[in-house]
């Protein structure tokens, strides 16, 4: 990302990060596969998986909570999530999502990893206070609430951890408090990125209301809220009515849990964890040491549920002596190849447009407009086809599941090929029936995309599955081609030109990529013809090397 392309407020990071995916850690998704194929398998041992990986717990609720919403509805646990989906939609879900296998030298991976489990400390330490100081009541709904609260850290931390490094070193290094230290470096604090965030994703109602709320995390807030909880005569009145209301609030102990795994974050024994104990102690009721060796079983048992390998678990700084010692927060060598790859989606849209008087243009400035668009947009698409080009030949070994790249060449036929409509069809081993797994560009309700088609013994598929091809359908061969496809899938392609390209990786079939220029004036080109199979092919070999890893690591 470079300085120009780097947004500088919460609005901008929003555009930059509200299409992005969190990767889950690659041992998870293949043991919840592992499950579903289990004929034993049922929702509840499913739920019980999912609560134990905070990633899965906001894919499904992302998941769910986008159903609800278009019936107007919400949802109010991880539990109400899953069982709004059922099992056939979690095994749709599970095979699509991003994922990552941790590199021990990456240090912006393990604080991307260190953020998710901060989170997941937060929610336990939520749900523990609600069952008991209320009996329970709100508490799944609290823990899905706190589990996300900070969402943003999770996704700086992947998609900027240059940024997050910086505002590391500004925190640790020149003792600027956190929230400054973001507004200088994102132009935004972390909470309203979240905000923004969750206005978006309808992972958790309750997360957003608690983000809307105006008691933001600072110093001034906690010292008034402590002085509560030692019954400091100084307060009274209307200031001490509204510290009573902020306490009572259901949104409360979603935003205290988060303020105490923040701030334990940097030491336990800080004089700002203190003064939050003070503030627990309080709205809990409790005496002082009870509730100290509480929240440290808390912390204990969230590091037991969620824990990557090679991480520093929340509950590990509980066991460390006070000293300058602090977690790796710089990146590494690893981190700048990693982080290093192209990103052809970075471009932000310029806020606040400054006002333009209307001037009615002749024909020649009309035509030259025109242009000028048009050699920008040329421009931007060779761009992004490069830039996919180069992702795929130099930086391979980014990539740990082979739906990673096959999406990533879906996106790269559109946005850098040109293609307006392209597909992923795959026909399994000793198979007839053709299945449409992935489409991008169609309209609602096309026959196309999701669809399965029968295949006879002659079929052009079998063919390209056996075989490496490219194909280009005009109106020469039409007729030739289309008695070896399924009329179904004719009928679904109508009368245009477009490409057939099989991938094959490691001696085995992959899929046929079926990509078209429907509604363009120009179609299908011999440049749209070259790159389309250089894009292929580029992926394909991806693909082999993905596939020959993974086979030389089980030896």
């Amino acid at each position: 990302m470079t300085e120009q392309q780097k947004p500088q407020n919460a609005e901008q990071w929003y555009q930059f990060l509200s299409d992005k995916q969190p990767p889950v850690r690659a041992s998870m998704v293949h043991r919840f596969q592992r499950m579903l194929t289990d004929k034993n398998c049922s929702v509840i041992l499913l739920s019980r998986f999912i609560k134990t990986d905070p990633l899965l717990c906001f894919y499904v609720a992302l998941t769910a909570g986008t159903l609800h919403g278009e019936k107007k509805s919400e949802i109010t646990s991880i539990d109400h999530a899953i069982g709004s989906l059922g099992i056939r939609k979690l095994e749709e879900l599970i095979n699509s999502l991003p994922t990552i296998r941790l590199k021990p030298s990456s240090t912006a991976q393990k604080m991307y990893f260190r953020a998710v489990a901060n989170s997941h400390h937060a929610a336990i330490q939520a749900r523990q206070w609600l069952i008991q100081c209320r009996g329970g009541m709100f508490a799944e709904e609290s823990y899905q609430a706190a589990l996300f609260y900070n969402i943003g850290h999770w996704l700086l931390w992947y998609f900027a951890p240059l940024q997050m490094s910086q505002i590391q070193i500004l925190v640790r290094e020149k003792n600027i408090s956190p929230e400054l230290a973001e507004a200088r470096i994102l132009g935004s604090t972390i909470d309203a990125i979240s905000k923004r965030l969750l206005t978006h994703w309808p992972v958790s109602p309750l997360a957003r209301i608690t983000l809307e709320t105006s008691s933001p995390l600072n110093h001034h807030m906690i010292m008034q809220l402590h002085q509560r909880a030692l019954g400091d005569p100084r307060l009274e009145g209307d200031q001490l009515r509204q510290l009573n209301h902020l306490t009572q609030q259901k949104f409360f102990p979603v935003k205290l849990s988060n303020w105490l795994a923040f701030t334990s974050n940097y030491s336990w024994t800080s004089e700002a964890t203190l003064h939050l104990m003070d503030i627990i102690n309080d709205y809990l009721r409790g005496e002082i040491d009870h509730t100290c060796s509480f929240l440290h079983k808390n912390c204990a048992a969230a590091a037991r549920l969620y824990h990557v390998p090679g991480t520093l678990s929340p509950a590990t700084e509980m066991l460390m002596l006070e000293s300058d010692l602090a977690p790796a927060y710089r990146l590494t060598q690893t981190d700048k190849k990693l982080f290093a790859r192209p990103q052809p989606d970075t471009a932000l849209p310029l806020l606040n447009k400054p006002a333009t008087v209307d001037i009615k243009p002749d024909a020649h400035t009309l035509e030259a407009h025109d242009n000028a668009a048009q050699a920008k947009s040329d421009k931007r698409q060779q761009d992004a086809y490069q830039a996919y080009l180069d992702k795929f030949n130099v930086l391979g070994d980014s990539y740990t599941q082979g739906p990673q790249i096959l999406t990533d060449l879906l996106k790269g036929l559109v946005r850098g090929v040109g293609m307006k409509r392209v597909a992923l069809n795959i026909l399994p081993p000793n198979s007839q029936t053709l299945k449409v797994v992935k489409a991008i560009g169609f309209e609602e309700g096309h026959p196309l995309p999701h669809s399965t088609h029968q295949l006879s013994p002659n079929s052009l598929f079998h063919r390209l599955n056996k075989k490496p091809a490219c194909l280009l359908i005009t109106q020469q061969n039409r007729q030739q081609v289309s008695e070896m496809l399924p009329t179904s899938f004719s009928r679904s392609v109508g009368e245009h030109n477009y490409l057939f390209m099989s991938l094959i990786a490691s001696n085995r079939s992959m899929v046929i990529i079926y990509a078209d220029r429907e509604g363009l004036p120009d179609g299908i080109q011999n440049i749209h013809h070259q790159q389309f199979k250089t894009l292929c092919l580029a992926a394909g070999r991806c693909l082999d090397q993905l596939y020959a890893s993974r086979a030389g690591a089980k030896q």
